[in-house]
């Protein structure tokens, strides 16, 4: 229950608790190992810059764009994180 003094009124919020299904799975570290070094290759050797290349296409099974973006940098993205930051509405 809360009470936002500029409404005049409660408001409460009902939660109910339900199962959720969800999949859970593995990767090798070979395989991901393997995505780094054909990342690397591309990138540093190959000098491919393009925004569309192979490296960073969705591959269902090997969970590519997450293992990608997991590389340290320079060949994935930094990880950046911070405090919560509130953004004034009025």
């Amino acid at each position: 229950m809360s009470n936002p003094p500029f409404q005049g009124a409660y408001t409460g919020r009902v939660l109910t608790q339900q199962e959720v299904v969800t999949h859970i799975g593995q990767l090798s570290g070979e395989a991901v190992c393997g995505q780094w070094a054909s990342l690397s290759l591309e990138l540093l050797y190959f000098t491919n810059d393009d925004e569309e290349r192979y490296s960073i296409q969705a591959h269902p099974v090997l969970l590519r764009n997450l293992t990608v973006q997991a590389a340290d940098p320079p060949l994935g993205y930094p990880v950046y994180s911070s405090l919560p930051t509130g953004v004034p509405i009025l």
